[in-house]
């Protein structure tokens, strides 16, 4: 019995805490999904495909024989735009692209920006005259926070009462991010009172104060669930609780134990390792190739029996040799996709073909699995028998999540000390992203126990966030009801409190 009642002290003395806890995290979490519900949502999920014939590349020899055009540079590719495929040339990761045309070899000057208005009308629908303002952004901030991985993107704002504004990303014609002013509202609310965004400049206070209240709910739920189980009446007998909002608290509370568990646990996890652990480096573009003496011969188009080209990049292979990836386009690339399919992904291409661009020859023997073996290896400095598994991604999960805006990709798995895991893209040479063992024990934590993301099969996106919605209304009322309950106890222990003393007064004046 002593155990009980010490249960039920600590359970009333953490029930203010808990309470404002609750009500800041509870109603700023109900926030997260309605951004998603009744923000903006972009016309197409997709980015555009290019679609390349042999007449489309005629030109393309020429064009890459100046090497003052590709000398330098980290990433080369054939895009699509607004006039036809252009060639993309990347020599940093925050100067603007620059922009070839396939059919003359001219630079179009200003490509960068030309590529973006054009991307943020295709994902928009709008016309390039409701743009109201456009900024290359290399830096993340309150509108474009960390989350979104992406950088250098352009900042286009349309005109409107709405605020639309689109965050592209011209190296993978990507999406990053659109908002306008109601999902900049709920995002602010989000920020502000989820992740306390108020004191990124003091992170231990941040901690201290987060970690604070996430273990004061930790320690309330699991007092909480403990008084339920043990206060039991005696087997084969019934007790009946008259009091309503007792009976309702108690009630909600077999129901509400384990999400809060879970969600004050994972939080309080998260909060450390973003804290208190060095994050490593994600996206980062190739090392520069040594492009020079390419062949001015593409009779190796003519072997593609008709297959539609949907991508071309210029790259660097073994021993630094260049190469020709050509990607060939899936079946039904442009079927539109839906909220489920944009999270989930989809693959951009259909398998690959790699040309020595010295010789002009096809490689039989070399393909992508081999191309992010040599990646990995570049990367992480790491030999062959570094590597102990090998997989390509064409979903996103909770390893590799949709942010990263990148599909396929190789997934190499390296046998050493931190369990390091390499994301990489052979189409491009580019590191996507990367993890250790501690990052993925901490991104399963927050994807199941705060995301619920083990529902989605089941429950699809949509219905996953209706339950946690419901489930955080309940949260709340169940808090609410507590309240009640703390507030008639202080005010019970207040007059309990004042009638000795009432009676030591009448007892003192009668002995006068």
């Amino acid at each position: 019995m002593n155990l009980k009642k010490q249960w039920l002290a600590w359970h009333n003395k953490l029930g203010w805490y808990a309470l404002a806890g609750i009500l800041v995290w509870a109603l700023s979490g109900i926030s997260h999904p309605m951004m998603a519900w009744f923000g903006p949502k972009a016309a197409k999920f997709f980015p555009p495909s290019v679609s390349l014939q042999a007449e489309d590349l005629g030109n393309l020899p020429q064009l890459l024989a100046d090497e003052s055009r590709v000398q330098g540079a980290r990433v080369v590719k054939v895009v699509p735009s607004q006039n036809g495929p252009l060639l993309q040339v990347t020599e940093s990761e925050t100067a603007p692209r620059n922009y070839y045309a396939l059919s003359d070899g001219r630079e179009i000057v200003g490509g960068d920006l030309a590529q973006a208005r054009w991307l943020a009308g295709y994902y928009s629908g709008r016309s390039d005259e409701q743009i109201a303002d456009m900024q290359l952004q290399t830096e993340f901030d309150n509108a474009y926070p960390s989350v979104n991985r992406l950088l250098p993107v352009y900042r286009i704002e349309y005109a409107g009462d709405d605020g639309l504004t689109l965050f592209v990303h011209t190296e993978t014609a990507a999406l990053a991010s659109i908002t306008n002013n109601s999902k900049s509202f709920m995002q602010g609310i989000f920020r502000q009172l989820h992740t306390f965004a108020w004191l990124d400049g003091l992170e231990y206070g941040r901690l201290v104060l987060i970690g604070l209240l996430m273990l004061t709910l930790f320690a309330f739920a699991a007092t909480g669930i403990a008084l339920v189980f043990a206060l039991r009446p005696p087997k084969g007998k019934s007790r009946k609780i008259k009091d309503g909002k007792r009976r309702y608290h108690r009630w909600l509370g077999y129901a509400l134990w384990l999400p809060l568990l879970g969600w004050s646990a994972s939080g309080f996890y998260h909060l450390l390792q973003q804290s208190l652990v060095e994050q490593v480096q994600g996206l980062r573009l190739g090392e520069v190739g040594e492009f020079r003496n390419l062949n001015a011969d593409f009779s190796w188009v003519s072997q593609l029996d008709g297959r539609a080209i949907n991508s071309l990049s210029l790259i660097s292979g073994a021993g630094d040799e260049p190469l020709y990836r050509v990607g060939f386009a899936p079946q039904n690339s442009s079927a539109p996709g839906s909220r489920n399919q944009r999270f989930d992904g989809r693959p951009s291409e259909a398998g690959a073909l790699f040309v020595n661009a010295r010789t002009g020859e096809p490689l039989q023997t070399f393909a992508d699995r081999e191309q992010a073996q040599l990646l990995a290896g570049r990367i992480g400095n790491i030999e062959p028998q570094d590597i102990a598994d090998m997989q390509l991604v064409t979903r996103y999960g909770p390893g590799y999540d949709f942010r990263n805006k990148r599909l396929p990709v190789w997934q190499v798995t390296v046998a050493d000390a931190d369990k390091t895991t390499l994301f990489v893209d052979p189409a491009t040479g580019v590191l996507v992203d990367q993890s250790r063992g501690i990052d993925r024990a901490e991104r399963l934590s927050f994807s199941l126990l705060h995301k619920w993301s083990h529902l989605t099969p089941l429950t699809g996106r949509q219905g996953r966030d209706l339950l946690i919605v419901f489930t955080l209304l309940l949260l709340l009322v169940s808090s609410a009801i507590g309240g009640v309950m703390l507030a008639k106890r202080k005010k019970r222990g207040a007059k309990a409190q004042l009638q000795p003393a009432a009676a030591g007064s009448i007892g003192a004046v009668a002995t006068q």
